[in-house]
C-alpha cells in the first residue's frame, strides 16, 4: 500500500507502509491492518491498533491497546497507553505498556516497564525490568535490575544487578550479581546472589549461597546455606546444613539434620538442634540438642549443651551444663558442670563441678566445686580439687 505520513483509517485490508513522523488516526472506535505495518521513522497511532505484525526503526506510541504478532523494532521505542498483546517482540530501545503486556517472547536492549501484569515465555533485557503487578513467565534475564511489584511465578531468574519482588515462585534456579529481595514469601529452588539477600514473610528455598548477608522476616525451611558474611533469620529456621563464615543469628528455633558449621559468631534465641555441630569462634542458645559438637571459641547455654560426643577446644570457654557421652575439655579450656560417661579434662582445663562414669584428669586441671564418679578416676598428682573426689553409686541428674 502507498506510503503515508498523516491519514484517518479504520480498516486496511493489506499492509501499511508508514513514512517518518506519520500520524495515523482511527476512523472509528481502532485502526485495523490486515496485513504488516511497515515503519520508515517515528509514527503516533492515535488510538487501538490491531495487525497482522509490526517491523521498522524509530519511536512508535499507540494511544490505546495494540493486538499483533510479531514485533521488531530498530533504534526506537515503543510505547503503547493501553494493554499490549503480541508474539515475539524484539525492540532495540525501550518498551513502555501502561496496562498489561502479553508475548511470546520479550527481547529489548534498554528498559521494559509495565503498569500492569507481564506475561510471557520469556524476557531478555538489557538495561531494566519494571513490572507494577505481577509477572508470570518461564525465564527473566535482564542485565541491570528487576522490580516487580506484586508476585512472580518463573522458571530462572538471571540477573546483573539486583532484583526486587513481592513473593510468589521460582521453580529454578535465581542467580543475581548484586542484590535480591522478595518483599512477600517466596518459593524457590536455588538462590545464588553475589550481595545481600532480604526475604520477608515466611520463605522455603532448596539452596541458598550469599555473599554478603542474608536476612529473613518470617520462618525459613531449606536443605543447604552457605553464607560469606551474615545470617539474620527472624523466625524459625529448619533444614539440612548451614555454612557460614561470619554471623548466624536466628529469633526463635534451629533444627537441622546435617552440620552448622560457623566460623564466626552463632545466636540462637530458641532451640540449637543439629546432627554436627562445629564453631571455630562463639555460640549462643538457649540450648543445645546435637550427636557431636565442636567448640573452638566460645558456648554459652541457658539450659545446657547435650551431645553424644562433645569438644570444647584448646583455651575454649562454656558456659552453661555440658551433657554427653564423650567430652573432651582442652588445654586451658574453662566450663561449668560436665555430666559424661567419659570426659577427659586436659593440662591446665577448669571446671566448676565435674559428674561421670570414667573420669580423667591431667597436669593441673582444677575443679572448683564437688567431683563424683561411678567406675574409675585417673588424676594426674598435680590436679587441683576443691573437695575430695567421690566414688558413688550414681551421678546427680543431668538438667537436659
Amino acid at each position: 500500500m502507498q506510503r503515508r505520513t498523516k491519514a484517518t483509517i479504520g480498516h486496511v485490508s493489506g499492509d501499511l507502509e508508514l513514512g517518518d513522523d506519520a500520524v495515523i488516526t482511527p476512523q472509528m472506535d481502532i485502526i485495523t491492518i490486515d496485513g504488516r505495518i511497515r515503519l520508515d521513522g517515528n509514527a503516533t497511532f492515535t488510538g487501538p491498533v490491531r495487525a497482522e505484525s509490526i517491523k521498522g526503526e524509530g519511536n512508535v506510541e499507540i494511544q490505546g491497546d495494540l493486538t499483533t504478532g510479531d514485533i521488531a523494532i530498530s533504534d526506537g521505542i515503543l510505547t503503547v497507553t493501553g494493554s499490549l498483546a503480541a508474539g515475539d517482540v524484539d525492540v532495540d530501545r525501550s518498551v513502555i505498556v501502561s496496562g498489561n503486556l502479553t508475548v511470546e517472547d520479550l527481547d529489548v536492549g534498554g528498559k521494559v516497564e509495565v503498569g500492569g501484569d507481564l506475561k510471557a515465555r520469556s524476557a531478555d533485557v538489557g538495561g531494566s525490568l519494571d513490572v507494577k503487578e505481577s509477572a508470570t513467565l518461564d525465564d527473566i534475564d535482564v542485565g541491570g535490575t528487576v522490580r516487580i511489584t506484586k508476585t512472580v511465578s518463573c522458571r530462572t531468574i538471571d540477573v546483573g544487578g539486583s532484583v526486587e519482588v513481592g513473593g510468589g515462585q521460582i521453580s529454578e534456579d535465581i542467580d543475581v550479581g548484586g542484590s535480591f529481595e522478595s518483599t512477600g514469601p517466596l518459593e524457590f529452588d536455588t538462590l545464588d546472589v553475589g550481595g545481600s539477600v532480604n526475604l520477608g514473610g515466611d520463605s522455603v528455598g532448596r539452596r541458598i549461597d550469599v555473599g554478603g548477608v542474608l536476612r529473613v522476616k518470617g520462618n525459613l525451611k531449606f536443605e543447604e546455606i552457605d553464607v560469606g558474611g551474615t545470617i539474620e533469620i527472624d523466625g524459625n529456621a529448619e533444614g539440612r546444613s548451614i555454612d557460614i563464615g561470619g554471623i548466624l543469628r536466628v529469633g526463635k528455633d534451629l533444627e537441622l539434620t546435617g552440620t552448622l558449621e560457623v566460623g564466626g559468631k552463632c545466636r540462637v534465641d530458641g532451640m540449637l538442634n543439629s546432627n554436627r555441630i562445629d564453631i571455630g569462634g562463639v555460640i549462643e542458645a538457649s540450648e543445645i540438642h546435637g550427636q557431636r559438637v565442636e567448640v573452638g571459641g566460645a558456648v554459652t547455654t541457658a539450659k545446657g549443651l547435650k551431645a553424644s560426643m562433645i569438644e570444647i577446644g584448646d583455651r575454649a570457654r562454656a558456659r552453661g551444663p555440658l551433657v554427653g557421652d564423650s567430652i573432651m575439655i582442652g588445654e586451658r579450656a574453662a566450663v561449668d558442670s560436665v555430666y559424661g560417661k567419659t570426659v577427659v579434662m586436659k593440662e591446665r582445663s577448669q571446671a566448676k563441678t565435674l559428674n561421670g562414669v570414667d573420669l580423667r584428669i591431667e597436669s593441673r586441671c582444677r575443679i572448683e566445686g564437688p567431683v563424683l564418679y561411678t567406675s574409675s578416676l585417673k588424676a594426674d598428682e598435680d590436679a587441683i580439687f576443691a573437695a575430695e573426689p567421690k566414688k558413688v553409686d550414681a551421678i546427680p541428674n543431668a538438667p537436659l
